[in-house]
């Protein structure tokens, strides 16, 4: 099973969106794709009263909405703060064997997964693990979601530079528009040639806002990536 981990240099920079991307487009070139995320909080609430998770619920509608939601995240709070905080608020706990187990139970049942972490690679899964432990144990190449706009330079590489000392492969940097375009913001026409600039081994690909595509934005550099060469082809 061919896997990449999403993660974000943030929380809301469009995790969930791109995820949810990738995995349509990998099912559009034949492959069967799943989606996990190992731990979920912040419940929505429908008019019955029943909790659900918007993030999920798209991941679940992007891989095959028949799935069990415990597939796609098998541990989900209610309250939207960090999930061991979350989980501490209802008497429970986060289950590390779990966060690695949920990942395991996909082994069989696709040909590619999309693992999206939660936040940034500090954000606290369980009193114990970060996203960044998690993405360790998975040993998987990392995508990682950055927004474009002012300060997303410095996140950005901060990210990458831990991932790297982790021992982890990135594969690509996704420069994402999170949110219609801010007239003022003047970064956004340069943070690509910076991010190009800075960090000129990783692949820096950008998602308009809310768009289908996923565009290479500098023509010398190369995706490696097996997966995601495969997307970037029908772009």
């Amino acid at each position: 099973m061919q896997t990449v981990f999403v993660t974000g240099t943030d929380t809301n920079v469009g995790k969930t969106y791109v995820a949810c991307l990738l995995i349509r487009k990998l099912w559009a070139t034949g492959l069967v794709t799943g989606a996990y995320k190992p731990v979920c909080s912040g419940a929505e609430f429908d008019v019955q009263g029943h909790p659900f998770w918007p993030d999920i619920e798209a991941l679940r509608t992007a891989a095959g909405a028949e799935l069990p939601v415990d597939l796609i995240c098998p541990q989900r709070f209610l309250a939207a703060v960090a999930p061991p905080v979350a989980a501490e608020q209802e008497g429970l706990m986060v289950s590390n064997d779990l966060l690695l187990h949920g990942f395991f139970a996909w082994t069989t049942k696709a040909d590619a997964l999309i693992v999206e972490g939660a936040g940034g690679i500090y954000c606290p899964l369980s009193n114990e693990l970060t996203v960044l432990d998690l993405a360790t144990q998975i040993q998987a190449p990392v995508i990682v979601v950055a927004p474009n706009r002012l300060g997303v330079i410095s996140h950005t590489r901060l990210t990458v530079d831990r991932l790297r000392q982790s021992g982890l492969d990135v594969a690509a940097v996704i420069l994402n528009e999170a949110q219609l375009a801010d007239a003022a913001d003047l970064s956004r026409t340069t943070n690509a040639k910076q991010l190009s600039h800075w960090i000129p081994d990783v692949a820096v690909l950008h998602v308009a806002f809310h768009d289908e595509a996923i565009r290479i934005l500098a023509h010398d550099q190369v995706l490696t990536n097996p997966l995601l060469k495969r997307i970037v082809s029908t772009s």
